[in-house]
C-alpha cells in the first residue's frame, strides 16, 4: 500500500496496489490463439496462391496457415513442444517476408507483420504454460 496526500489539503488516500488476475491468463492464451487465427484467414487465406509451386508467397502463406492451426491445436495437448515450434516458426515468418520483400515504406507495412510477430514470440517464449 501507499499513500498520496491530495493537493496537500491534509487529506491522504490510501491506495492498494493491484495484483495481477492470474486466472484470466489463459483466457487471454486463447483469445491471442484466435486472434492470430483470424488475422492468417484474413490476410493470407483469401490471396492463397492456387498451387503455384514456383511462386515464393505460396510456401509463405501455407505455413502461415498450417502453423496458425497447429498453434490452436497445441493449446490443447498438454505438452508444449508443438505450441512452441509453431510459435518460433509464426515468428520468423514475418522476419522473412520483410527481409525478402523489404517494401519502399516499411512503417506502413510493419504494423501489418507485428501482430505475427508478437504473438508467435511470445508462444515460443512461453509454450502452454499460462
Amino acid at each position: 500500500m501507499f499513500a498520496i496526500n491530495f493537493l496537500n489539503f491534509g487529506r491522504t488516500i490510501i491506495l492498494k496496489t493491484m495484483k495481477p488476475f492470474k486466472s484470466g491468463s489463459a483466457i487471454a492464451a486463447w483469445l491471442l490463439r484466435l486472434t492470430l487465427l483470424w488475422f492468417v484467414y484474413e490476410h493470407y487465406f483469401d490471396s492463397f496462391p492456387a498451387f503455384d509451386l514456383k511462386n515464393f508467397r505460396f510456401y509463405i502463406y501455407a505455413a502461415y496457415i498450417l502453423f496458425a492451426v497447429l498453434l490452436l491445436i497445441g493449446g490443447f495437448l498438454q505438452k508444449s513442444t508443438l505450441t512452441v515450434i509453431s510459435g518460433l516458426i509464426l515468428f520468423v515468418l514475418p522476419v522473412i517476408q520483410l527481409i525478402r520483400d523489404f517494401p519502399a515504406e516499411p512503417l506502413k507495412v510493419v504494423m501489418l507483420y507485428l501482430l505475427p510477430v508478437s504473438i508467435g514470440f511470445y508462444f515460443f517464449t512461453s509454450g502452454n504454460d499460462n
